[in-house]
């Protein structure tokens, strides 16, 4: 199977958690607490250690640098979800989202000068294209016309600068000492943060005890599962860098909005309780032709 076509599950994937988590947010955690998130996510992680401890027993084969750059990695990708879900807090999703189309950016400078990668030009004009049409996807113009706000631009860089970093400190290692060893090391990073924030961060710890004193039961479950999605999606990203340049993977992921566009139209159509997306003609058009345009992009890259 092409690199390109495993890549994209992991966007698919992505949207399921992102509507996952709109229905959790609307109808559990309304006062969007954002601890308990936080620290229910990477506690998940410490239970999947075992089961990667299991399947590959050499894990402990790897230097003490290397043991340290991966479980940083974990927490990398911790903070970064912490920098998205502060900039969800402060602004709408359909202006937050669209700042991970730079994840490629960082990603590209980044694996040119740690893993010497380059693309050629075509998949160059196909990550254009993706990033055009995913911003047309994801913008609205509206009488306040397009906003900056430096607080959320600074989160989203943040969170997108993390994100890459991840992707080719894991490449770099992984390519070396296989990929679930350096998954699992990975997920002790994510479990450490989760237990660090517990302790060390006061806010957090009150809304995670919240969520059990309060008996939501559900709420934990549709963590859980957001959990399992987010990281079936990384872990599926991970492995597709091994086989293609770090900054074309992480481009595939622009697929996302595409994705939570159409699962919003099938939900609103049949499920309206659990999600609304606006049918309105001129948005219609305009998530049309973001919509072919990261086809063509698709295209492209996967050449």
């Amino acid at each position: 199977m092409s690199w390109f076509f495993i890549a994209l599950c992991a966007p698919f994937l992505l949207a399921c958690a992102n509507h996952n988590d709109k229905f959790l947010l609307s109808r559990y955690l309304e006062q969007k607490s954002i601890g308990s998130i936080v620290i229910l996510s990477s506690l998940f992680s410490g239970v999947v250690i075992p089961i990667l401890l299991f399947m590959q027993p050499d894990v402990y084969d790897v230097s003490f640098v290397q043991r340290t750059a991966l479980i940083a990695t974990g927490v990398s990708s911790v903070f970064a979800g912490v920098c998205y879900l502060y900039a969800l807090d402060i602004d709408e999703a359909s202006f937050v989202t669209p700042f991970y189309q730079t994840v490629p950016i960082f990603a590209y400078f980044l694996g040119y000068f740690i893993l010497g990668e380059t693309i050629t030009l075509a998949q160059g004009l196909g990550s254009f294209v993706i990033i055009v049409g995913a911003l047309a996807l994801s913008f609205e113009s509206g009488r306040r016309g397009m906003r900056f706000r430096r607080n959320v631009v600074a989160l989203m860089l943040g969170a997108s600068f993390l994100s890459a970093v991840n992707g080719v400190i894991f490449k770099l290692i992984a390519v070396d000492k296989g990929f679930w060893v350096s998954l699992s090391w990975g997920f002790v990073g994510q479990t450490m943060t989760g237990l660090a924030f517990l302790v060390i961060v006061p806010s957090y710890r009150r809304d995670f005890l919240d969520l059990f004193q309060q008996s939501k039961v559900a709420a934990v479950g549709l963590i859980a599962l957001s959990k399992t999605l987010f990281s079936v999606s990384e872990a599926v990203t991970l492995y597709a860098t091994l086989l293609a340049p770090v900054a074309l993977v992480l481009l595939v992921n622009s697929f996302q909005p595409l994705f939570v566009f159409a699962f919003g139209i099938v939900l609103t159509l049949f499920f309206p309780r659990v999600a609304k997306e606006s049918l309105d003609r001129t948005k219609m058009l305009q998530k049309g032709l973001g919509i072919c345009l990261m086809l063509v992009g698709g295209y492209l890259i996967s050449r």
